[in-house]
């Protein structure tokens, strides 16, 4: 699980958030990312972030974090730790003249399949009625016995780190399921939408198209919006129309055949050979 504690800053006009992820591969670059957002919570670009790492109650050394803006209020950091265990994130923040310096909490373990974005919370896929690409309805008894992967998306989504890459995680997948031989006919991929006023079946359909979906196992649902705020409450996707875009989590949710959620992919990059992995193993 991600573990967020905040610290004490020294502005009261900005927030910092640390996401993180609970594992890490021993050998390779560990991302985390900042996100940062005025008292107001509009997101601040432009910031100059930096951060490094220090084990909780131990002594071993001070590791720097290279952190990157990508836009939205968004910074990734990576850095190379070194073990499992409690960690201390101190970040500075400097913008327009204000400054913030704070300390997030986080505990990592070193990834192995079983553990690699495994849930420890118990969820379950709860009744839902919506329409998928063709107009027909889909309901949670269709999703039951295959092993489901499951995100959020819309159509007309503004940000380029977000929907588009979600998305492009399913195609690799199956371009990876069908160059290794796997067996689909236990499982489907699912994208729900976040802007059902717009997205239309017609419209996801040409969308999926567009994509190079191969539609016998994929499924792009929309419907009555009240259905998928409650599928979105259920599962922890946080999202928001502001009138403009729709601002959302992204991430990715791996169901087994009861119906119940094994894996949870936080981000939209997601590598993958994991994703193929997890996939299988579920299988």
């Amino acid at each position: 699980m991600i573990l967020f504690i905040a610290g004490c800053g020294t502005s009261n006009k900005m927030t910092v958030k640390l996401t993180t992820p609970k594992t890490f591969t021993p050998g390779k670059r560990y991302a985390m990312q900042f996100t940062l957002a005025d008292k107001q919570g509009n997101p601040l670009e432009g910031a100059q972030v930096s951060a490094e790492l220090n084990m909780k109650n131990m002594d071993h050394g001070t590791i720097p974090v290279a952190v990157e803006e990508i836009g939205d209020g968004k910074y990734i950091g990576t850095a190379s730790l070194a073990m499992n265990g409690e960690w201390v994130a101190v970040i500075k923040v400097e913008h327009d003249g204000e400054f913030l310096e704070d300390e997030k909490q986080f505990s990592v373990e070193a990834k192995t399949l079983e553990n690699a974005h495994k849930v420890t919370r118990a969820v379950a896929l709860p009744d839902f009625m919506l329409i998928d690409e063709n107009g027909r309805s889909v309901t949670k008894q269709d999703l039951i016995g295959k092993t489901v992967v499951l995100t959020f998306t819309y159509v007309n989504c503004l940000d380029t780190n977000a929907c588009p890459i979600l998305l492009s995680n399913f195609n690799n997948l199956q371009q990876d399921l069908k160059s290794k031989g796997s067996k689909t006919n236990n499982l489907l991929l699912v994208s729900v939408s976040l802007d059902p006023e717009n997205d239309t079946p017609e419209a996801m359909k040409e969308h999926a198209k567009k994509m190079n979906f191969d539609l016998s196992y994929l499924k792009m649902l929309t419907g009555d919006k009240n259905q998928i705020q409650n599928l979105a409450d259920t599962l922890g996707e946080l999202f928001e129309n502001n009138g403009v875009e729709v601002l959302h989590d992204n991430k990715t949710f791996i169901f087994n055949e009861d119906g119940l959620l094994t894996h949870e992919f936080n981000g939209s990059n997601i590598d993958r050979n994991e994703l193929y992995q997890v996939v299988t193993l579920e299988k």
